[in-house]
This record gives structure tokens, C-alpha cells and sequence, in this order.
């Protein structure tokens, strides 16, 4: 309620007595002994200035009851008494009422400062409780890695025991026996020798798997001709599936795109695939290929052998997993194979899968991505990138956990003639990082933000800038960028201001979204400082549930977490009032030189697919600077 209505009502309560005297008595009427639980009452909800004024009023006021209803006889000591009661009243009422608010302010700031601490132990418990996650997480993956590593063990020592144990039989015969004819001696050599080919290339099977896993297979990437690879691969399985009786068709398609990839891992794969078609194929036909799926090159290996059992579909391509083990007199193997292939080929930027129905055969695919090249009618993306050199310019690392909005980033470069590289996480990146060092690093908001300040170290380590952005991936649309523009910390007062005139904010509060109460003020003091009122919220869903009825000048978004930032820009960006407000996002981790922040230009409003020319504008700078 107004503090003057309030005080109205305090002095009409009190001064209406002095009506009611003159009706009922004058000053000898009992109303005016109401005078005192009146004040007494009021002390519990008025300031005590505003009562001393109501109080002293009535106290002056009263004696002119006497110049309208005089008493028949006079009692003056005893009407002065009553008057001084009336004045010692107000200032005793006065003094009480100021005691109640200091308790009440007191009252206020315990209870303010109780809810402070109960949800400061509600975010430790909470971060207690994501640390004890984190934990028990970090935890069963060390179990599992630990079951892994035994299981592994376990495998390699199952595959060695029966080389080495046919190495050693027929080796102790040769060695203890001189009566053995030269013709059994060679038999037993050529055992001893093919066993030991064959721990050989099971140890380089086995070591391949180990750099597949670590993500350390030091390729270049080049590109080159689906062709060259199948008649490679068809050259050297050729004679082993004439030996078994059976036809090797080559199916040639010379409408096929180049490839990047490495040469030789490529073949390993499809020799791996033919194979174990051969292996597996008493008699008919094996055939491989290759055709063109939207943006990669599709290679396939079928044969009309037995097929493979239901259960198995899911397994095979795990390591150690061998294909018919459930018949009689099948093939063995070491079951790393198709293991390797498919992490050859998941390196490549590629899938790999199996189609197969029991008694017809089984038709492996893997996909491999079109090396890229510049696209005809490239010229009128007004970014200035016409160079005729932009083909051999180092990579773009692309790293979002984020498996779509990855792909169609890679997609949207590679399109306008970039090469790329793809990492789900800043440890696949950092292994990117040390064996192919590529040109500039694109990465989104990380999942936490010392996984930033980690990647920033290894950039700087390998003199790489990274282009640090957010992109939101909409149905039929190119990326778009989500925010227009970034905050680090410590606050710069003059760089905020500068953010909110480029975009012409002037008379509407500004909204601060952010869970740091410490983030929240500070900023809120900074807008204050340059004219502008703002209003907080330290809660995502209220705030989204506050744009719907409201329109701020501008948003500043604090350091939420991944998943409730995407939660909370959705929820801004498909409100109708507030879609189109420039929205700033504050950076949980400092930048520096190595970083750069690539967000829209101040001439516009709206998160529009032009912001990945901006982005490109932003490589082509660094390609054409390089980093000092």
C-alpha cells in the first residue's frame, strides 16, 4: 500500500476521536481513553515518525474541546495530567514502533540470510551429489575398463597358446629326434613357420586394435579414386578365392567421386571383408563395389555363402567375436577383423553394417566421405573466399558432442570447398590435435567449461585458434547461430555498453538469467551504472515463463550448464515477443588470444542462416593472417 494512504488512514483513526469526544462528552467523554490502544495497536504496523505525528496531533488538538463543550467545574491539574499522558503516550508509542522495526528489519535479514545459506547447501549438496555421480560413474567405467582389460588378456593368451604350443611340440621333436626323415623335418617346419606367421599378423592385429582404441593411427588423408581401391583389394584376394573354386566379381562404376581417406587402411578394410567372404563361402559368387549415397561413397562385399546367425549381427563387430562358432568344422580366426575395419572406418568419418539372411549370404557395407571440393557457383557467397588455393589449406577440426549438428557443420564447409575433421569430445580432439594438426578449431559451448580451458591449452601447445560458437540445427535450415554475442569475465563495462548500442537498446529493461547470484548483481550494477534498469532471474523455466508476458530490451545469460542452456535459449528463441531480442551469452572460462568468439553481426536481429557466412568470414580471416 502507499506510505501516504497508509499515513492517512493512521491520523483519520486517531483524529476521529476527537469528534466522537465532542458528542459524548467532551474531554470528559470515555473515547478519549481509546487513544491509548489505538496507539499501541498501530505501534505493530506504522514507522514511528508517522505515529508521533498522529500522536502529537491529537495531543495539540485535544485541548480545544474545551472552546466547544467546557466542563462545569474545571479540573486543570487533572486535564493537564491527561494531556501530558496523551504526549508521553505518542513519544513511548513512538519508541516501541521504532523497536518493532529494528526487530522486524532484523527479523527480515535472518530469514534472508537463512534461505541464502539453505540454498547454498542446496547447491553444495547438489554438487556434492554430481561429484558423487561423477564418481560412482568414473567408477563403473574402471570396473569395466578392468573387466575389458582382463577379457583382453584373457583373448591374447588364448590365441597365442596354440601357436606357441604347435611351435613348441614340433620344435622338441626336431630338437630331441635325429632318426626323423628329411621329408617329415620339412613338414614340420613348414608348421612351425606358418604358426608363426600367424602370431605375427595376430600381433598386428592386436596392435592395430590398441592404436584404433586410443585413436592414434597417424594417417594422412588424401584423396583418390574408389576404383583404385576395389581393383587393389579384388588383386589381392583374387588367387586365394580361385583356390577355393569360387567367382570374384568386380562390379567397376566409373561415375564414382573421389575419397579422402588413408589408402592402405581402406584396403586393409575391404581385404578384411573379401576375406572373410572367402572364408566363409563354400561355393558361388563374391562380388564387391561401390556407389554414390549423399555425400559419401558406399563400398559393399556380398558372397552366397551361409549367412550369419541372428545373434551374431549385433556382435561381430566386436573384438575377439568370430563368425560360426556354433557349427562344425567353420573357419577360426582371431575375431579382430571386422573390429578393425570398424574403427578404420568410423576414423574415416564413416559407418560400417551387415545385412545377411541364413543359407543366402551376407552383404557387408562401409561408407567413406567424398573428398572435398569447391562447388561450382561458389562465388556469390559474399564472403571474398575465391582463392584457388583454398583446397590445400590445413583442416577444420569440428568438435561438438552433438552428432547432427556436427555432420551438417562438416557438411556446410565442406561444401564451400574446407576440408574437415570431426571429434565428439575434447579427448578425441586433443589425439586429432598431436597426429594431424589441423588448421582452426570450431567448437560449440562444451558440455563444462574446463573442457574449454583444456582444449585452449592444447591449442596453444599446437598453435591452433579456436572459433568458439553455438549452433542450433533447424529442419531444412543451414546452422544458425543461436546468440549474438559474448561476455567473458571480469565484466568490461565499456564492451557491454558497446553490445547493447550496436543494437540500439535504449528505454526496455534488460533481463539478466543467470544461477550466480555474484554474476547476476555484479552485472546488474554495471547496467545500472550506464542507464539501464534491469530485472533478474536466477531461474531458466521463470524466466522463458516471463518472456511470454514481457518484452526486455535485451538478455544476458549466465553460466548454466549445457543442457539448461539449450533448454533456456529454445525457450527464448519460440516466444513470439522474444525471438527476435539480441540475446548475450557470459562466458564461464577466461579468453585469450587463442580464442575467438564468433557471434552475428550487429546489423541484424535474427539468428539467420547468413551467420555461417560469418563463420566463414571469420576462417578466412585466420587462414589469411595465421596465427602470430
Amino acid at each position: 500500500m502507499n506510505t501516504r494512504i497508509r499515513a492517512s488512514i493512521l491520523y483519520l483513526s486517531i483524529l476521529t476521536l476527537l469528534p466522537a469526544c465532542l458528542v459524548s462528552g467532551g474531554m470528559e467523554s470515555p473515547v478519549r481513553f481509546l487513544f491509548f490502544p489505538l496507539m499501541a495497536f498501530f505501534s505493530l504496523y506504522f514507522p514511528s515518525r508517522t505515529l508521533r505525528g498522529a500522536g502529537l496531533a491529537f495531543t495539540i488538538l485535544f485541548p480545544l474541546l474545551y472552546l466547544f463543550s467546557p466542563p462545569a467545574p474545571l479540573h486543570l491539574t487533572s486535564d493537564f495530567a491527561e494531556i501530558a499522558a496523551f504526549f508521553f503516550c505518542t513519544l513511548v508509542v513512538g519508541f516501541i514502533s521504532k523497536c518493532i522495526h529494528q526487530e522486524r528489519v532484523r527479523y527480515e535479514n535472518a530469514i534472508a540470510t537463512f534461505h541464502s545459506l539453505s540454498e547454498a547447501l542446496t547447491h553444495k549438496n547438489m554438487n556434492l551429489q554430481t561429484a558423487l555421480d561423477a564418481l560412482s560413474e568414473a567408477h563403473k567405467k574402471l570396473q569395466d575398463f578392468d573387466k575389458t582389460k582382463t577379457e583382453f588378456i584373457s583373448n591374447v593368451s588364448h590365441e597365442l597358446r596354440t601357436p606357441l604350443s604347435s611351435i613348441r611340440s614340433y620344435s622338441e621333436i626336431l630338437l630331441n629326434y635325429d632318426d626323423i626323415d628329411p621329408e617329415t623335418q620339412r613338414e614340420f617346419l613348414q608348421t612351425i613357420n606358418g604358426e608363426s606367421v600367424r602370431m605375427s599378423a595376430f600381433a598386428t592385429e592386436v596392435l592395430d586394435l590398441i592404436r584404433i582404441g586410443s585413436g592414434k593411427l597417424g594417417t594422412t588423408f588424401s584423396s583418390m579414386l574408389p576404383n583404385e581401391l576395389l581393383s587393389e583389394s579384388e588383386r589381392i584376394i583374387r588367387p586365394m578365392a580361385m583356390e577355393q573354386g569360387l567367382q570374384l566379381i568386380l562390379e567397376k562404376n566409373d561415375g564414382l567421386p573421389e575419397v579422402s581417406g588413408e589408402k592402405n587402411q581402406l584396403i586393409q578394410v575391404l581385404v578384411n571383408l573379401l576375406n572373410n567372404a572367402v572364408k566363409f563361402t563354400r561355393n558361388g559368387t563374391i562380388r564387391l563395389g561401390a556407389n554414390v549415397k549423399e555425400g559419401f561413397v558406399e563400398f559393399f562385399v556380398s558372397d552366397t555363402g551361409e549367412g550369419i546367425f541372428p545373434e551374431e549381427l549385433e556382435l561381430i563387430f566386436e573384438p575377439f567375436a568370430r563368425m560360426g562358432e556354433h557349427g562344425m568344422n567353420r573357419p577360426k580366426g582371431s575375431g579382430l577383423g571386422l573390429s578393425i575395419s570398424k574403427g578404420i572406418v568410423e576414423f574415416h568419418g564413416g559407418r560400417i553394417w551387415v545385412e545377411s539372411e541364413l543359407g543366402k549370404g551376407s552383404i557387408f557395407y562401409f561408407t567413406v566421405p567424398v573428398a572435398a571440393k569447391l562447388v561450382p557457383g561458389f562465388e556469390h557467397l559474399d564472403h571474398g573466399m575465391q582463392d584457388p588455393h583454398l583446397a590445400h589449406y590445413k583442416p577444420i577440426l569440428v568438435v561438438t558432442y552433438d552428432t547432427v549438428s556436427r555432420r551438417c557443420l562438416r557438411k556446410k564447409l565442406e561444401e564451400v570447398g574446407y576440408h574437415t575433421l570431426g571429434a565428439d569430445t575434447p579427448a578425441r580432439a586433443r589425439d586429432i590435435i598431436e597426429t594431424m594438426r589441423p588448421g582452426l578449431i570450431v567448437t560449440e559451448i562444451p558440455e563444462k567449461w574446463e573442457e574449454l580451458e583444456t582444449m585452449i591449452r592444447w591449442a596453444r601447445s599446437a598453435g591452433i585458434r579456436i572459433l568458439l560458437t553455438t549452433l542450433h540445427i533447424h529442419a531444412g535450415d543451414e546452422p544458425a547461430l543461436a546468440v549474438h554475442g559474448y561476455v567473458s569475465k571480469p565484466f568490461d563495462k565499456y564492451e557491454i555498453h558497446s553490445f547493447l548500442e550496436s543494437y540500439q537498446v535504449k528505454g526496455e529493461p534488460v533481463m539478466i538469467v543467470s544461477p550466480d547470484r555474484d554474476e547476476s548483481r555484479t552485472l546488474q550494477v554495471i547496467l545500472a551504472a550506464a542507464g539501464y534498469e534491469s530485472v533478474l532471474f536466477y531461474d531458466g523455466p521463470l524466466a522463458v515463463k516471463n518472456c511470454n508476458s514481457s518484452c526486455p530490451g535485451a538478455i544476458f545469460i549466465g553460466s548454466f550448464d549445457k543442457e539448461r542452456l539449450e533448454e533456456l535459449l529454445t525457450g527464448i528463441r519460440s516466444s513470439p515477443r522474444t525471438g527476435s531480442v539480441p540475446t548475450f551469452l557470459i562466458l564461464g572460462a577466461a579468453l585469450n588470444k587463442y580464442v575467438k568468439p564468433v557471434t552475428m553481426s550487429p546489423a541484424g536481429r535474427k539468428a539467420e542462416s547468413k551467420s555461417l557466412y560469418k563463420l566463414v568470414g571469420e576462417i578466412e580471416k585466420e587462414y589469411s593472417k595465421g596465427l602470430t
